[in-house]
């Protein structure tokens, strides 16, 4: 009896849109520094570039409540924002004000408003998933991110009953997509995401069969995805363009079918 095809999805920009979640406390925060500074705030362009500037150094950079790195935790992308207006005033030679800085910690806790996480959810989404689970195949979830928010947007997909694993981490490593599937080592083992780097070389280094990429231009990879398709390795990775197309080249992807 042939064994089932094991299938470890991202979930941030693959079964769900992430990417735009940040776009109206950003674009709050550029009104809010606008009327705080006048004429002392620079073109609301300059102010989006360099938030996105503070936002992927703060990454790395310690947390001074936690002593650990921001990485992909809730408080990274508000702080990004209060940090933004705060170098903006150094420029400028003025005095940051506090109640500012609070409404701008507001604004970007924002992002996180579970109230938008369903209609976030991609139209082919549950379908492939469901699609999937016909075939017979497992289905494993594999994120970053903070246990705080993902956990709200996990409920929304039903992850608990849905996949046969889930699991939420800070960095996906090799180990990571190892550890993940334990148990399914001799299977077919496809990892699905929308960051190359992050969701399918990873996945590559810990033995698995193919990436599937499904490529969206994140903040993080933002004009670089010619540079990233240039550094794909096409032999054991497919681009799609859509989460459908995944169920209507099954047969193309797998090899027809499992191991």
């Amino acid at each position: 009896m042939r064994k089932p095809n094991v299938w470890v999805f991202d979930l941030d920009d693959t079964l769900m849109s992430n990417v735009h979640d940040y776009a109206h406390p950003i674009l709050d925060a550029c009104g809010l520094i606008i009327d705080t500074l006048g004429d002392a705030a620079p073109h609301v362009s300059a102010i989006i570039a360099l938030e996105q500037e503070v936002d992927q150094k703060r990454v790395k950079e310690t947390n001074p409540v936690t002593g650990k790195p921001y990485g992909y935790s809730m408080e990274r992308f508000p702080t990004s924002l209060i940090e933004v207006y705060k170098e903006i005033c150094r420029r400028a030679g003025k005095q940051p004000e506090n109640a500012v800085e609070k409404e701008l910690m507001r604004i970007g806790l924002e992002a996180f408003d579970p109230g938008r996480y369903r209609k976030d959810l991609y139209p082919d989404t549950m379908a492939t998933l469901t699609y999937l689970q016909k075939r017979g195949d497992r289905i494993l979830l594999l994120t970053k991110g903070d246990k705080r928010v993902q956990g709200k947007k996990l409920s929304v997909l039903d992850a608990g009953k849905r996949f046969a694993r889930v699991e939420v981490v800070d960095n996906k490593t090799p180990e990571v997509f190892r550890e993940v599937v334990k148990g399914f080592e001799d299977y077919r083992l496809f990892s699905v995401g929308n960051d190359y780097e992050k969701d399918v070389v990873p996945a590559f280094d810990a033995g698995y069969h193919r990436g599937i990429w499904i490529p969206v231009e994140t903040w993080e990879v933002i004009g670089r995805l010619g540079e990233i398709r240039a550094k794909v390795d096409w032999s054991k990775c497919t681009e799609l363009r859509s989460l459908r197309e995944l169920i209507e080249r099954y047969e193309e992807i797998t090899g027809g079918g499992s191991k």
